[in-house]
């Protein structure tokens, strides 16, 4: 029996199945448009849970993650740092750092999440990638599962069961003006 080439089993994969050589690309072309954008990508130890932290400045991925979950936090906290350097966006901000209302606050976290999908998606399309879409889509869905698991039960859940596939595709977002500026260390986990 033959096997059947890469490219017909490409969109079946999920999430965590991604071989490193198809992902290569996806760096190197990724990190082009992030320092193109101005800012700085860091490799650093991280203290546990966090795989990733920005500042408004850079963006610092902890080396000991895996490389397809180094290829998502490049361009996902690429989206969260043009949402805190972005004139147009600060407004946006307000109620995720004060609302006391859980509820409230469970869906200005989703819809930040979203809006820094879609800066990421942006870039990916940007820098000529436009064929991990739906991987991309799938992880940040699997992204938002974890992250809602953890403010639902103030722990970490297994990432694994998290992973979804078949996602909505994201919707890519036009980048706004950017003005570089630190800010207060905000991390991925």
């Amino acid at each position: 029996m033959d096997s059947a080439p890469g490219h017909e089993l490409h969109g079946t994969r999920q999430v965590g199945d991604w071989p490193t050589d198809e992902l290569v690309g996806l760096w190197g072309k990724a990190c082009s448009g992030v320092v193109k954008q101005r800012f700085v990508i860091e490799y650093r130890d991280l203290e546990p849970p966090r795989t990733g932290i920005f500042d408004g400045l850079r963006i610092v991925i902890d080396p000991d993650v895996g490389f397809e979950m180094q290829c998502f936090l490049l361009l996902h906290l690429f989206g969260h740092s043009v949402q805190w350097v972005a004139p147009s966006l600060e407004h946006k901000l307000a109620d995720l750092q004060h609302t006391e209302d859980r509820e409230l606050f469970m869906k200005v976290l989703h819809a930040y999440e979203l809006e820094a999908a879609g800066f990421g998606m942006q870039l990916m399309h940007q820098v000529g990638v436009t064929e991990l879409d739906q991987w991309y889509s799938d992880f940040v869905a699997t992204d938002w599962r974890y992250v809602e698991g953890y403010y639902q039960t103030n722990q970490l859940p297994e990432w694994k069961s998290c992973v979804v596939g078949g996602c909505p595709l994201v919707t890519p977002a036009p980048i706004p003006e950017l003005r570089h500026h630190q800010v207060q260390v905000r991390f991925a986990f």
